[in-house]
């Protein structure tokens, strides 16, 4: 199946991943809780332990961004589908 507009559309232009962060309070108390929990951790390591820390961090946002590309395609293909199947459903 061929996905290139699809995929184009997350990582060119319009920027989905580019809006603003949820607005659910729910988010924000998620988000708060993590500022902490890392700030904690952070005060118990070493230099080094920091340092693989950061890099444990950054691929795992490094993988992460695969597999928001992927789901992302999945829900506008999904989408897509449902649309073109609603215009074949009868009156």
């Amino acid at each position: 199946m061929k996905t290139r507009t699809i995929e184009s559309l997350f990582t060119g232009i319009p920027m989905p991943y580019a809006s603003l962060p949820p607005e659910a309070p729910e988010y924000r108390k998620l988000m708060e809780e993590c500022r902490q929990c890392a700030e904690k951790l952070l005060h118990k390591l070493t230099p080094e332990t920091k340092d693989e820390l950061e890099r444990l961090q950054n691929c795992r946002q490094n993988a992460l961004q695969y597999e928001i590309q992927k789901a992302f395609v999945q829900g506008y293909s999904l989408g897509v589908r449902l649309t073109a199947e609603s215009f074949l459903a009868d009156p």
